[in-house]
């Protein structure tokens, strides 16, 4: 039986005729495009022949994604980055401070600089573009790159994994606090590689929220699940008068303690450990945030955090939160591509709209929802409500 006729007897057929006119005008395109024929004719033609190697040059982006990832990976893990990040080098110094073979390590070179990381400005001579400098100076998303392995490990059968729930991912044992371990939550050594890696990548995120609230006109910040106190110490450079609270399972609290203290944080910081599902809430803050904490969770448990704090915060609580979501610009697509697949192995939660998360806010009994669109949707929007 032939692939085709196998998926028909799947696939009903829909009338083609019942479509709206925008759905048939789409089937005639499609036929259209995939023609050999209409292609050739298109090469011939100057002025749709740039549309069309644009359209293959996005199609072999998707095809040869891997190999590119790798090529990012390669790099990272080498530390060519940070070695070009304050001066050019020949291909010969490269080799003998990377240990790796000058004929190799052009293949490396030269892919990077067809992806955009780094220049040759004179032969074998190289130097960042503006894509590796971000890499260079930026080490949280070095960090994530590396964290990508064992993404990418985990997505080595994705029909496996779309068909299989409950799936045995290299991520669902990785992002501990997900699973319910009971009162006592997660164990020191299950948070300390998530927690540094969360710590590590905040630096965008912080900078991205921070511009798009004024957290200015608060007193009292409560960052509920906020890990090692990143955003929290970031908040508190901007805003010095600033009082700071942190709530997180305990394991991970006891890090943000260290943390804190250490950034000369702890006199204007309030560190509380418990489970942000079941355990009451400080309720002294006069703002409180959500910073990529509900995107990991399935949507009874999203239910349920902002049931409690609901119940926890004073009337008149400012409620921020902020993460990838699902939305029209090419930004916010390309993130709910990616952590769609990315909660999939993770095996919780999911990349949602502003319009669904407005809707569990209201549901909760927050009142005055309302989206605030950040600078950089690629990285996060923001939902606000008060309590």
């Amino acid at each position: 039986m032939s692939a085709q006729s196998a998926k028909s007897q799947i696939i009903p057929p829909v009338l083609t005729d019942s479509l709206p006119l925008a759905l048939r005008l789409r089937l005639w395109r499609n036929r259209l495009v995939a023609s050999p024929r209409f292609r050739r004719l298109i090469a011939r033609l100057p002025l749709l022949r740039s549309i069309g190697n644009r359209k293959a040059n996005d199609l072999f982006r998707l095809t040869g994604g891997f190999i590119f990832s790798q090529v990012l990976l390669a790099g990272v893990r080498l530390g060519l980055y940070e070695t070009l990040q304050d001066a050019p080098a020949t291909t010969g110094a490269l080799a003998a401070r990377l240990g790796i073979p000058e004929g190799r390590l052009r293949v490396l070179l030269r892919a990077s600089v067809s992806l955009g990381l780094l220049l040759e400005p004179a032969p074998d001579l190289w130097v960042l573009d503006d894509a590796g400098a971000v890499l260079a100076s930026d080490r949280g998303l070095g960090a994530m790159v590396l964290h990508h392995a064992m993404l990418y490990r985990d997505l080595t059968e994705p029909d496996h994994l779309l068909r299989t729930a409950g799936a045995k991912t290299e991520l669902r044992q990785y992002w501990a606090y997900v699973r319910d371990t009971g009162t006592g939550g997660p164990q020191a050594a299950e948070v300390d590689g998530y927690s540094l890696l969360m710590r590590e990548s905040q630096a965008m995120m912080a900078d991205c929220i921070l511009t798009a609230y004024d957290f200015g006109q608060s007193h009292i910040l409560l960052d509920v699940g906020g890990g090692d106190g990143a955003f929290l110490a970031a908040a508190a450079d901007r805003h010095a008068g600033l009082e700071l609270r942190l709530f997180d399972l305990p394991a991970v609290a006891n890090r943000a303690v260290h943390h804190l203290e250490s950034l000369g944080l702890g006199a204007r910081t309030r560190v509380h450990g418990g489970d942000f599902v079941r355990d009451p809430l400080p309720d002294d803050a006069d703002c409180v945030t959500l910073v990529r904490i509900l995107c990991d969770h399935d949507d009874s448990r999203v239910a349920a955090i902002l049931a409690n704090l609901h119940r926890s915060l004073r009337p008149g609580t400012t409620l921020i939160i902020a993460e990838a979501m699902d939305g029209k610009s090419e930004g916010a697509r390309l993130s709910a591509a990616y952590f769609g697949f990315y909660f999939l192995a993770m095996g919780s939660g999911r990349c949602r709209s502003a319009q669904e998360i407005a809707g569990f806010l209201s549901s909760a009994g927050f009142q005055a929802v309302r989206t605030v669109t950040t600078s950089n949707p690629l990285i996060a929007t923001m939902v606000t409500a008060r309590r």
